[in-house]
């Protein structure tokens, strides 16, 4: 995207500084397919931050196994995606290397990583390479759901975690208002979900049907 319109500023800056010379047709059709590529990465780009960067789905015959707290200093490596915070700042990241921890206080957090990374053209900023939180309080869970995620070539264990969550306040203005939020926790295998997943089970008990 970046490439893309940047080096349809180079083609008109020239144009312009030529004294806008007659340019040959082609040279209009190459300068409107850079734009339009640009504007069409920009699109792509926020369909996939909608969707989170990975693609869900649900495995809604697996039952929720019993309910099982970690101890305070387990640690249970995983992948997440969905939205950390750190100092104030919140990110969307995809496919982070990640740990589950609950606290003795049965608050659980993932502790996350981002590495610098560096690709063609283009590279993470130095904003987003450190350690990233995702805090989650136990009321707050609202929904586990067990399923595969893919990311790219990639397809595990995962699960879906739905909870509401408070946006960090910037400096001398008031509290965002807190909404739901969404965590993609994945997994090398079917025994690390389920301890997490047991984990989250003893805080959050599913909804028993509603007898007609």
């Amino acid at each position: 995207m970046t490439l893309a319109w940047g080096a349809s500023l180079v083609i008109l800056a020239q144009w312009l500084l030529r004294g806008r010379p007659v340019l040959p047709m082609w040279h209009w059709l190459f300068l409107t397919l850079l734009i339009l590529g640009g504007l069409g990465l920009l699109l792509l780009r926020e369909w996939a931050l909608r969707r989170l960067y990975v693609e869900f789905e649900p495995q809604p015959q697996l039952a929720a196994p019993p309910g099982r707290a970690l101890m305070p200093e387990d640690k249970i490596p995983l992948r997440a995606t969905g939205r950390f915070e750190v100092n104030g700042r919140t990110r969307v990241f995809a496919d982070l290397n990640a740990y589950w921890r609950t606290y003795a206080s049965r608050e659980h957090v993932l502790l996350a990583i981002q590495h610098f990374t560096h690709f063609l053209l283009g590279s993470s900023s130095g904003e987003d390479v450190g350690m990233w939180y995702i805090f989650i309080r136990p009321e707050a869970v609202e929904g586990i759901v067990p399923g595969n995620l893919r990311y790219g070539a990639r397809s595990d264990p995962a699960l879906r975690v739905a909870y509401r969550y408070q946006p960090p306040a910037n400096e001398g203005k008031r509290a965002p208002k807190p909404g739901g939020a969404t965590a993609y926790l994945v997994f090398d295998d079917e025994a690390a979900r389920e301890q997490v997943w047991a984990d989250l089970a003893v805080d959050h008990k599913p909804k028993a049907a509603k007898s007609v």
